[in-house]
């Protein structure tokens, strides 16, 4: 397994990866779209793609298209582990033009909703404590485990619905942090992989902070990972570590959250 120190290293290696080495292939449907025969849509695709990345130094570099989708992400996962949230949230708001699409009406209600949410997945009132609860009792645990994928989601294969590219969060401590592995069935090198990464490790972040114990390493293993053909421009650019919507400037300090404003206190 690859080691890298920093989100650079990890993210232009990925996309250097995808480019150079991924084979061409043409998926017939995309979530819940049919997109056989419709230009832009085939892929570079590598299988069984793992690293270990050890901080989010330069993190900068997991945001492709800048600051704006820092801002979803930062407010996706307040989304994920918010103990009042309502399908379909807000935080879609922030990036109407990739969210949009999947929002759907169901009979009766007043709203659009999507057809999940994380926070549905991870259902964290209830799941949350129970992680938090056998860690703490056995920081040895292998059973600390947070399924997103879910048996059901067998019938809406092949594009008949969405289901979820994540697969689950496993929580491990050794040498007394705790480590996250995040398994994805498949993600889209340039438009999601950077907030998939992010949102993982605040994820582990998070669970670190309610046990009071250092955050580690994020291990992720992808079946897919791949990039579209409308994308395959700006992955060329992204693999040789440039991109002139890389926001440099965002800070260190702009990619923490804050946790001491979330309402941890309603999950015990």
């Amino acid at each position: 397994m690859r080691i890298f120190e920093n989100c650079q290293q990890l993210v232009s290696e990925a996309m250097r990866d995808v480019w150079e080495m991924g084979t061409i292939e043409k998926p017939k449907s995309y979530q819940d779209k049919n997109i056989e025969n419709v230009p832009g849509f085939r892929t570079k695709d590598i299988i069984n793609y793992s690293y270990c990345l050890l901080s989010l130094d330069k993190g900068y570099f997991l945001f492709p298209e800048g600051r704006p989708v820092l801002d979803w992400a930062k407010a996706e996962f307040a989304e994920r582990v918010d103990p009042h949230f309502a399908n379909p949230g807000k935080a879609w708001e922030l990036r109407p033009d990739t969210w949009k699409q999947f929002l759907v009406e169901y009979s009766g209600l007043e709203r659009m909703m999507f057809h999940y949410t994380y926070n549905q997945r991870i259902n964290p009132v209830v799941n949350i404590p129970l992680i938090v609860d056998e860690l703490t009792r056995n920081p040895d645990s292998r059973q600390a485990i947070i399924a997103i994928w879910k048996n059901d989601d067998l019938r809406l294969l092949g594009g008949k619905g969405r289901v979820p590219c994540s697969i689950s969060y496993k929580f491990r401590i050794k040498d007394g942090a705790l480590h996250i592995i995040y398994d994805q069935r498949s993600c889209d090198v340039y438009t999601h992989f950077g907030n998939d990464i992010y949102l993982a490790w605040q994820m582990k972040e998070f669970i670190a902070h309610i046990l009071r114990i250092p955050g580690g390493n994020l291990y992720h293993n992808i079946t897919s990972l791949h990039c579209y053909e409308k994308d395959w421009e700006a992955l060329q650019q992204c693999s040789t570590g440039y991109n002139p919507r890389y926001d440099e400037t965002i800070p260190a300090e702009d990619l923490i959250i804050d946790f001491s404003d979330m309402e941890i206190d309603l999950f015990f």
